[in-house]
Parts: C-alpha cells; structure tokens; sequence
C-alpha cells in the first residue's frame, strides 16, 4: 500500500501551490481521498442547510429606467373620496361666501342665552306613538338609548331620565325581547319591570351614577327647528344626506317631519346648540338665482327638432346637482327660483341643464340589422356595466339583442363571423356617401378634414326600443389589440419599457346660443383639444379648436357577435391655425378664444381647482353672410382620454383610448380603426376597409 501511495505522488508535478487539498477520512479500516469542496458537502449530510441570504434591491420606476404610468387626473376620478379624507367637520361639503354679516348676528343671539327651558318647553312636540311597530325597530330603540362607552357615568337627573323612558315608552315584554336577543340572559318568568330595568341599566349596561357630574352637560334633551320644504330637501340631497350624517356621528339623533317642515334633534344640551348653530350657518349660505328654462331651452335646441319638457328637465337637474327648483309664480311655468348651498352647485346646475339638452344637430344615425336569423330569433339581454353610461343615460334600462346560449355550450361554437355580400357593401356605401348633413351651416375654416372610421360597440336600446344608444365599450378585445405593432414605428426594446408610448389629451365640449344668430340656422357644436403635460395641467398653446360640421353613422346590428359595429364619416372644421405654424399672430382673429385660455385653469390635479370659463366668444364666417359673426358658446363638459396608436395592415390606423368623463360623464374603453389615406374613399376602398376589420373582430 506505501508503494502504491508513492508511486502516485510521483506523477504529480513540484509545484504543489495550484493543488487540491486532500484530506484522509476513515471508517473504520477504510479511508478515502476528497477535496475541501466536497468535504464540505460530504459534511453536511444529514443536515437541512439553511438558504443563503437573498441579495434584493427593489427599485422604483424612475431608478429602474421605467417610465411610470400615469394617474387618472384626480379631477376625473370616480368619487370624491380623496377630496373629503381627512375632513371630520359637520360642516363638510358646504361651500361658505366670505359674507356672514346675519350668521353673525345669529350666533352673537343664540350663544348668549340658555336655550335649555325653550328645548324642554318643546320636549314633548311631534312625539307621534304608532299602534303597531315591528318587534324588530322596537328592540333595537331600546338599544339606541344604551351610553356610549364614555359616557357610561351618569348625572342623577340624566339617570332618572333615562330610567323614566325605559318606564313609559316600553312594555315588560319587549324589555324582556330586548334581553334575549342582546344579552341572551335567562330571566325569570314573573320578573316585574321595576326589577328589570335596574338591571338593564346597572348589570348590561354598567351604567354608573356620579354626583359630580353637570347635569347640563349630559341631560338629553330634544330641539324642533322650524325649517322650510326646500332646506330638508338641500339637507337630505346635498351629499346624500352627509350633513345630517355628520351630526349622527357626532351623537345626535336627527329625525325630518317633512309633512310639518321640522327637524328634530335629540342629544346633549351642549350639541343640540352645537346642532342648531350648524344648521343655521349652513342655511344661512344659501344662494338664490332666477332662471328662465324655456328661454334656456330654446337657446339651446337645434331648429326643427322637438323641445325638452321644463318640468322634465327640472327633475333631472336638481336631483343631480343637490339644488331646489320652484317657481317664482305658480302660474309662471318658466321663470324658477333656483337654490344650492353656494354659488359652485348653482353654476353646475346650470351646466346640467345644458348637458341634458343634448344639443347635437351635427349627428345622424341609421340602425342596420345585420342578424344571421330572423330578429325574432334573439333576445334581449341586459346591460348592467352603467359606469361606462353618462349620468342622463345611467337611470334608464338598457338591453342588447344578443342570441341566447345553452348553459354549458362552447361560447366559440355559437359565435359566427360576419361576411358581408358586395350588395350589402354597395348599400352601406350608398347610404355614407350620398346622404349629405345639411342640418348645419357651413362654415368657412381654415382647415376642413372628413375621417371614415370604424368603431366597435354595443348598441343599447330601451325595453320597449324608443331609444338608442351605442356604447363603446368591448370586452375581451385588448389582449388581441395590443399584439398590433405601434403606428408610428416600431420601438425598440428598451423603448417599450423606458418611454410612455400614449398620447394624453382633455376634451372640452362647448354649445353655441342660438339667439346669437337669431335663431337663423344651427351653428356646429365647439371641441377644445389640449395636451396635458406631466402634471395633468392643459398647454394652452396646443389647443385645437374643432367645429363638428356632420357626424354621419351606420349602426350594425350583430346579434350573432359580442360587438356590433358603427361606421362613421365626420367632417370637422378647425377654425384656428396650429401655434406652430404662426407663433406671432397667434390667435389675433379670435379675441374671444384668447380670453378664453387667459381666465381658464385648466389644471386636473386634486390639489388645484378647475376653473373652466362659462363661455367663450368665437368669430364664425358663415358662407351666407359676408362678416364674421360672434357666436357665444356655452361650456358643457370635459374628457379625459388617454390614447395608444396601433398600426393595423400597414395601413389603418387604430386608436386604443380610454375615455374618462368623471362620475358624471362615464368611463369607457374605445377602439377606432381609422383610414388615414384620404378625405374621400371610393367603393373598392370603402370594401376593403370594413372587410379587413371585419376579419380583425
């Protein structure tokens, strides 16, 4: 064995620095030969070794050379929860006017005086006592009068007093119904209620009575405020009913008589003032202006089309914008006395009302069924994603015509695509291209541009198929859409993850006052386009000023598919030429348009307030009339939308955008396929374009 040993060690070279170390292990009468390495392994065996510490740096976009998707502006969000957080006054959500010249005199008057023989003169005042109330409402009454948990220790008269109304507003039984359901504590059958209270109020509500106690300080006692019809209305809708929430959770009980015009409050001494004072300073700020409605309204009608009803209208608004509408004279069924707490809720109701006008003589519609069965065959289904539905939209009930399905069938087996002879192209063509919008007049414009597009939607009608409406939105489209390479080029790697490749824009809509023609002619409705910069704020030099001249559609009905389909041809005048192309004498022939962006902030961040002007003064020349003519365009609404720009067949352009209106103007996802070639399409293009988004979908 020596020999062998050495005989080995004699191949090895003399230089023994680079050499592996042995080490001799033995078991018994055996040894081996092993390295460190695998000493080490061999050393462990048997044993759960513990993981090696992770290395992990976590990076945040910026550091990681990411770009950070943008925020919906706050301006468009969906609530207004971020705007109210922190807030815990129970003034919350009512705008004050700096003049308060009777609140103060008001509160100089009430604060100095004991109210508390007035309060107690009233205790007893619209207490109304039902023959039969639900055992339910009953026991959980009684449980309403339990302490809060600070307010366990008692003045001897706010103990006699609520011992009192334990006595007389309740009966044995359902003291003993109370107990049960609460407390789940066995009582003996013949408990007399002199027994049972005490031991409500010591033993399950560990009540305590304190000498040192102001009785002042937590006597309950009751408040009735006389108020008018329209304060409970402003109170109970401003909000959802938040004021009086407020004072609920502060620890007062408010009941509304609506039928005598009363708020009651029952609570403390201290917080009925504290109640009462509220009250009266929030009524206090209400503001009042006349408005002639059928003026509005007339203003605000296209020419030859039926009017809106006041009343209607009326209704809609003011449950809206949490103001009250009554009229000046009763037999005056135009003129309306218009109230809100602060001026901010009238002016929105003045632009609700041009909202629910819908002023749109530019657009014209055609519905096509376009089913592989009889209408008959399908049925109505329906439609309950309302977000993506505008505040007027949103109250009605909508359905879409969509074929039935068996439960466990293969949805892919029931849809069948869509294939369009060369007649029924010949008569979607035919319809798009000779029918010419005259409902508006023509306009002289720096730049005039007719776009055909395709958009995919859902059309929406009523139950009983009176209205319609076509509802961008698609499911299930976006997985698909995305594997679209970009329109302006393909990106490169580190592109697609480094820069933000959508387009960012606000879209402000504005109507025209017809009586500044003279009610001669419809003029177009007014689109301002702006690009938003990083911090969500409009760059006034970007502005885009866009009359809608005709909004022409055919609205496709496929039953047999999860979309249909709108074929579009608008032509949209731009009054106003680029920045770019004359920085100079920019904006010199639109006065109006000037002002305009001079008085507007127009920044969608939460933390700055949206000023957006009420109208905006535009020059028009309209081709009958040899000057311009100053049209007065009255602001509606503003979109966001957030845009990506896909290519499709080399040679159609797809706009992926989502469309933001804010709680009231709906949120929804578009997709438009655009040709891009030309103003005008003959029929061999017009063919191919609905056939290729027709083998997309």
């Amino acid at each position: 064995m020596l020999r062998r040993t050495i005989a080995v060690a004699k191949l090895l070279p003399q230089s023994s620095a680079n050499w592996p170390v042995f080490k001799r292990f033995f078991s018994g009468s055996k040894y081996s030969l092993q390295t460190e390495d695998s000493f080490d392994l061999r050393s462990t065996r048997g044993k759960k070794l513990k993981p090696q510490k992770a290395q992990i740096v976590v990076l945040n976009p910026q550091e990681a050379g990411l770009f950070k998707r943008k925020r919906t502006p706050a301006h468009f969000q969906h609530n207004d929860r971020y705007r109210l957080r922190g807030r815990q006054s129970a003034l919350e959500g009512v705008e004050f006017d700096d003049s308060g010249s009777s609140r103060d005199s008001y509160l100089s008057g009430t604060c100095s005086g004991d109210v508390l023989q007035e309060i107690e003169s009233q205790r007893r005042k619209l207490l109304v006592f039902k023959n039969s109330v639900p055992k339910e409402q009953v026991v959980k009454s009684i449980h309403n009068l339990k302490p809060s948990q600070d307010a366990l220790r008692l003045s001897p008269k706010r103990y006699e007093q609520l011992k009192t109304l334990l006595e007389t507003a309740y009966t044995l039984p359902q003291l003993k119904e109370y107990v049960k359901q609460y407390f789940q504590l066995p009582l003996a059958k013949q408990v007399p209620k002199k027994t049972l209270i005490p031991t409500i109020m010591h033993e399950l509500w560990q009540c305590q009575v304190d000498d040192s106690i102001n009785e002042g300080q937590d006597l309950v006692v009751e408040r009735v405020i006389d108020v008018q019809t329209r304060d409970i209305y402003l109170l109970l809708l401003t909000n959802n009913g938040k004021i009086l929430h407020n004072f609920a959770r502060l620890g007062a009980t408010v009941a509304v008589a609506l039928s005598e015009n009363k708020i009651i409050v029952r609570a403390t001494s201290a917080l009925v003032k504290y109640v009462e004072v509220s009250l009266r300073k929030i009524l206090d700020n209400l503001q009042r202006e006349v408005l002639s409605i059928n003026d509005i309204i007339r203003d605000h009608t296209a020419l030859d089309s039926s009017t809106s009803e006041a009343q209607e209208l009326v209704s809609m608004v003011q449950k809206e914008s949490a103001t009250y509408f009554e009229r000046v004279l009763e037999e005056d069924s135009n003129t309306y006395a218009v109230t809100g707490l602060g001026a901010k809720r009238i002016r929105k109701a003045k632009v609700l009302l041009l909202w629910a006008l819908n002023y749109s003589p530019q657009i014209s519609e055609t519905v096509l069924f376009l089913g592989t069965q009889e209408q008959s065959a399908y049925a109505q289904f329906p439609f309950t994603e309302v977000n993506c539905l505008d505040w007027i939209e949103r109250n009605k009930d909508w359905y879409r015509l969509q074929k039935p399905i068996k439960k466990n069938a293969d949805s892919d087996d029931n849809i069948t695509p869509l294939k369009l002879s060369e007649a029924k192209i010949d008569e979607l063509y035919s319809l798009l291209r000779n029918s010419e919008c005259k409902a508006v007049s023509d306009v002289n414009a720096k730049t005039t541009s007719k776009t055909w597009s395709i958009t995919l939607g859902q059309i929406l009608m009523t139950d009983d198929s009176q209205t319609m409406t076509f509802q961008p939105k698609v499911p299930g489209v976006t997985s698909k859409l995305l594997e679209l390479p970009l329109y302006d080029g393909m990106a490169t790697q580190d592109e697609l993850y480094t820069v933000d490749q959508h387009e960012y824009y606000v879209q402000l809509k504005l109507i025209p006052k017809l009586s500044d023609s003279n009610f001669t002619k419809n003029i177009p409705p007014l689109e301002l386009w702006f690009e938003l910069d990083d911090d969500d704020k409009a760059i006034n030099s970007s502005v885009r000023c866009l009359l809608h001249a005709e909004d022409k559609s055919l609205l496709l009905q496929t039953p047999q598919l999860p979309q249909d389909i709108k074929v579009n041809v608008d032509r949209t005048l731009e009054v106003t030429k680029p920045y770019e192309e004359d920085p100079e004498s920019w904006l010199k022939d639109q006065p109006g348009l000037k002002e305009f962006l001079l008085k507007a902030e127009l920044t969608f961040q939460g933390s700055e307030k949206l000023s957006v002007p009420n109208n905006l003064k535009l020059n028009l020349q309209f081709e009958d009339s040899e000057q311009p003519q100053s049209i007065t365009f009255e602001y509606v609404n503003a979109k966001y939308r957030r845009i990506l720009k896909l290519k499709y067949k080399d040679k159609y352009l797809v706009q992926f955008s989502d469309v933001n209106g804010g709680f009231r103007g709906g949120k929804n996802t578009q997709i438009d396929f655009i040709n891009t070639d030309s103003n005008e399409m003959n029929r061999a293009d017009f063919g191919d374009f609905i056939k290729d988004v027709l083998e997309f979908i």
